[in-house]
C-alpha cells in the first residue's frame, strides 16, 4: 500500500522533466540506474515492513478473541442449596406450608387450601377448618387437615397426645391405644377415631418439633376403610419435611 504511493507517482514525474533528444543515451542509463535504485529502495520498504505488519496482525487475532469471550458461572442446582426437601414424582406437586413450617408432595389430581391464619383455638374444629392446610382428593374424599402450635419447651409428646384427645364430639369413639411412629424424622404418634354417626372414621398424626406441635388429620368415609386410608395417608407423610428451624 504505502510502496504503491512512493514508487508510482513520483518516479513518473521525474521522468517528464529530463526527457531530452540531446541527452540521448546518457540519459537513458541514467534514468534505468534510477529506476533500479527506486525498485531496490521500494524492496527493502517492504522487507523491512512485513515483520511489523504480520506481528500487528497476529497480535490482533488473540486481543478479538479475549474481547469476544467471557467467564461462565454455573447455575446453582437444587442439591448445592443443603436443604432435602420432598421429590415429587410426574403430576404430582410439592406444598409448602407459609404458616406451619412443613413441606410435602400432594398427590396428583388432589386439591390443596393453605390456612388462611393461625391456629390460635390449639382445638379440634372439623374437617377442614379454615385456619389448617387442607388437602382434598379429586373426588372430594378423603381429606388431610394440618396445623401446628407453639408449646412450652417442658411438653412431651404424650401430653401434646393428649390435648389433641381433649374434646372429642359426641358419637366419636377413640381407638384404645396410640401406635408409635415418625414424621419428617421426628418421633409421632397415631391413632384413629371412628364417627359411627357421621359416617366418617379419621387417622391422626401428632409430633413436636422446633417448639411446635403438630397434628394431621386424615378423614374419609367409613365405607372406605382403614387400611386403604392407612396406606394412602402413608405415602403422603412419608414425603413431609419439616423447614429448617
Amino acid at each position: 500500500m504505502a510502496t504503491g504511493h512512493f514508487a508510482g507517482p513520483e518516479i513518473g514525474r521525474r521522468r517528464t522533466h529530463h526527457s531530452s533528444a540531446r541527452h540521448g543515451g546518457r540519459n537513458d542509463s541514467a534514468k534505468a540506474g534510477g529506476s533500479r535504485r527506486s525498485f531496490r529502495l521500494n524492496l527493502a520498504l517492504m522487507l523491512c515492513l512485513a515483520p511489523v505488519l504480520v506481528t500487528a496482525c497476529g497480535s490482533a487475532t488473540p486481543a478479538a478473541s479475549s474481547a469476544g469471550s467471557s467467564p461462565t458461572t454455573a447455575a446453582p442446582t437444587a442439591a448445592a442449596s443443603g436443604q432435602a426437601g420432598p421429590s415429587a414424582s410426574g403430576g404430582s406437586d410439592i406444598f409448602a406450608s407459609r404458616l406451619y413450617g412443613y413441606s410435602l408432595v400432594v398427590p396428583p389430581g388432589w386439591q390443596t387450601q393453605p390456612a388462611d391464619s393461625s391456629w390460635l383455638t390449639v382445638g379440634l374444629e372439623g374437617r377442614c377448618p379454615s385456619d389448617w392446610d387442607c388437602f382434598t382428593g379429586s373426588s372430594g374424599e378423603p381429606t388431610l387437615a394440618a396445623a401446628a402450635a407453639s408449646f412450652p419447651a417442658d411438653l412431651t409428646l404424650d401430653q401434646w397426645r393428649a390435648r389433641m384427645q381433649v374434646g372429642l364430639p359426641g358419637g366419636c369413639i377413640d381407638s384404645a391405644k396410640p401406635t408409635a411412629t415418625t414424621l419428617g424424622g421426628e418421633s409421632a404418634q397415631t391413632w384413629t377415631t371412628t364417627c359411627e354417626g357421621e359416617g366418617l372414621h379419621a387417622t391422626k398424626v401428632v409430633a413436636l418439633h422446633a417448639g411446635r406441635g403438630y397434628i394431621f388429620l386424615f378423614a374419609s368415609p367409613i365405607g372406605i376403610g382403614l387400611e386403604t386410608d392407612r396406606a394412602t395417608l402413608s405415602s403422603i407423610l412419608t414425603t413431609l419435611r419439616f423447614a429448617p428451624s
